[in-house]
């Protein structure tokens, strides 16, 4: 028998889905929206030229770009070590077409390739509009690293009352390695989040239940980003999936 596993109900969602029963990738599922970016292509032009698909921001000398003749394709955000403020993002360009209140998955294969330095976060996972200032975006859920290779999660649907900031997972990732990070808003009153299959931060109840309308709506977000310093940061992406029901 291969590694290839199914599920008729993956995670109580109805939904049937194939995965990697060794690194717990997302294969094939039943969700009628399904979303695959797997950098595959050459740097510039498609959707990397300015379309509503993939858009990035820099600041200063920050790069972003896919990896040349890289396995299976890869995009890289990268703070150069120059002394300034920096800002790599990967997104949607503020192209809010993924309604989270239908089910939705958010899968990503991501290397923390180089320890973040000292002031450098990295987040990623889905967010409403970008804002250079990570903690003034209003609607978020994702995986955070503030200054090294521990990993916490956080959430925010506006109201503040429910917010929940830099909750701790237990893993710390490891330079060069690659991990699949998930997370689940099959339920907006408990937003789940997985490592390499495993559930994350389970004793916190992360309610996002208080988003309505287009607060629903979020886009992939992968950003890295530093304040006046000479600190270095990489984050790889392999690959993005997004699942969900039709809206």
């Amino acid at each position: 028998m291969g590694n290839v596993r199914c599920e008729y109900n993956w995670h109580n969602t109805g939904r049937q889905v194939f995965y990697d029963g060794s690194t717990f990738e997302t294969l094939l599922t039943g969700y009628p929206v399904q979303f695959v970016e797997d950098f595959v292509g050459t740097s510039g032009g498609g959707p990397f030229g300015a379309t509503t698909m993939w858009n990035v921001v820099d600041v200063g000398t920050a790069t972003e770009a896919i990896v040349a003749d890289s396995s299976n394709g890869q995009f890289l955000l990268h703070l150069s070590g120059d002394n300034q403020d920096q800002d790599a993002v990967l997104y949607h360009g503020n192209n809010r077409t993924f309604d989270v209140g239908h089910g939705l998955i958010f899968e990503a294969r991501v290397n923390m390739a180089v320890l973040p330095g000292t002031g450098v976060i990295a987040v990623f996972g889905m967010c409403t509009d970008h804002n250079l200032d990570k903690d003034t975006i209003a609607e978020s859920a994702w995986f955070r690293f503030d200054a090294s290779l521990t990993c916490t999660v956080e959430t925010d649907d506006t109201t503040g009352a429910t917010e929940t900031s830099k909750v701790a997972t237990g893993f710390d990732a490891s330079a060069g390695t690659w991990d699949i990070y998930r997370i689940d808003f099959t339920n907006l009153a408990n937003v789940k989040f997985f490592i390499n299959g495993a559930r994350v931060a389970a004793a916190t109840t992360f309610d996002m239940s208080a988003l309505a309308g287009a607060t629903l709506n979020m886009q992939p977000y992968f950003s890295l980003d530093k304040t006046g310093s000479a600190e270095l940061g990489d984050i790889n992406i392999d690959y993005v999936k997004i699942f969900s029901n039709r809206a």
